[in-house]
């Protein structure tokens, strides 16, 4: 007597497959409520995994899972690392902070500790030729050391200038640490960055991501445009190191700023890219050096607020509400890209209609 094993062994193959199948969808679902604080986000990854199983599994892993919970440094190293920037602060004579401004000032300091710092002088640029006139001078000037983190750097005459200045001060003895995105610069060539690690340039990449369609590093992104030089005077903005930020592109221009500091406001952005250099690197670089006493060289109050995917707080848009939600007169906002949430969006509609402008 013959059995027909293979009518036999398929429908319990099939069993056993869909079984497996169903404890990794629930699975799935149990991580997403667990992992999530956001009940509208849960709720739809929930429906796209029970609705469309095999798809929305894979969707959920490269784009859903969830990092807040991974933590990047030591409350005790993160601690050492503020203890620089807060000694500046607290040896600063008290500043007087106009009234209208102190809730929100106080709200970046408990949920980002960060710093109001006075006696700034600040420029704003809104055209990518000024801004990079401007970042060339003041690397020339670099004496101590140079950080720099771009989303974007290319090889192109404006990418080339700004590599061939931090080559030129490497070789005079300057210290050279640079932080580039993964996928920002995905195409730009081996050669490029090997130039400048031949003349001892510290050179990190953030979350390298080696297959981009292959996992969820390519949904968190370092989309900052950081330069402490000295450490005391630093760059921030929207431009990165790009000649279609300078030039544009065949349809034209758009509008960008960017924003050029000098004091001890300083000191927010140095703890800003040494926590992004500490990330990629697993070196904390905490000396009083990269903090030097500054004297005032202006008369401008400055706070540095930053934000990431793993803090406790959402301080930009917690910030925006505030801001908005106390204008008297007028809210002007510029932005490259207006995707408002639903609270600020709300919070803007709210203004508007009370007859704020």
């Amino acid at each position: 007597m013959f059995f027909d094993w293979n009518h036999i062994l398929t429908p319990i193959a099939t069993i056993a497959f869909e079984l497996i199948y169903l404890g990794v969808i629930i699975g799935a679902i149990t991580v997403v409520i667990l992992d999530n604080g956001y009940p509208v986000k849960t709720i739809a990854w929930v429906l796209v995994l029970a609705f469309l199983p095999f798809v929305g599994l894979i969707f959920y892993f490269f784009f859903g899972r969830n990092i807040h919970r991974q933590r990047i440094i030591s409350r005790k190293s993160y601690n050492r690392l503020l203890k620089k920037p807060m000694a500046e602060y607290l040896a600063q004579n008290a500043s007087e902070i106009p009234e209208e401004y102190n809730r929100l000032i106080q709200f970046f300091q408990n949920t980002n500790q960060s710093f109001p710092f006075d006696g700034n002088r600040v420029e704003i640029y809104t055209d990518g030729f000024t801004k990079m006139q401007v970042l060339i001078r003041e690397l020339q000037k670099a004496k101590h050391h140079i950080h720099i983190e771009y989303y974007l750097i290319e090889d192109d005459p404006v990418g080339r200038s700004v590599r061939d200045v931090l080559i030129e001060k490497a070789k005079q003895g300057v210290e050279v640490r640079f932080i580039y995105d993964d996928v920002g610069c995905w195409t730009l060539k081996d050669s490029f960055l090997k130039e400048m690690r031949d003349v001892g340039i510290e050179i990190k990449a953030f979350l390298e991501v080696h297959f981009p369609l292959l996992t969820s590093k390519v949904n968190y992104r370092n989309h900052r445009k950081i330069v402490v030089i000295d450490g005391c005077v630093g760059f921030i903005g929207g431009m990165n190191l790009a000649e279609r930020y300078v030039n544009g592109l065949s349809w034209g221009l758009w509008r960008d700023m960017h924003i050029f500091i000098e004091g001890k406001a300083v000191h927010g952005l140095q703890t800003a890219f040494l926590l992004d250099w500490y990330f990629v690197s697993r070196t904390l670089i905490t000396s009083f050096e990269y903090f030097p006493r500054i004297k005032p060289c202006g008369s401008i109050l400055a706070q540095i607020v930053t934000a990431d995917p793993i803090g406790q707080w959402k301080e930009i848009m917690q910030g925006l509400i505030l801001a908005i939600s106390g204008a008297k007169k007028y809210f002007y906002m510029q932005t490259p890209y207006f995707l408002p949430t639903d609270p600020v969006l709300i919070a803007i509609q709210t203004a508007a209609l009370s007859g704020v402008d």
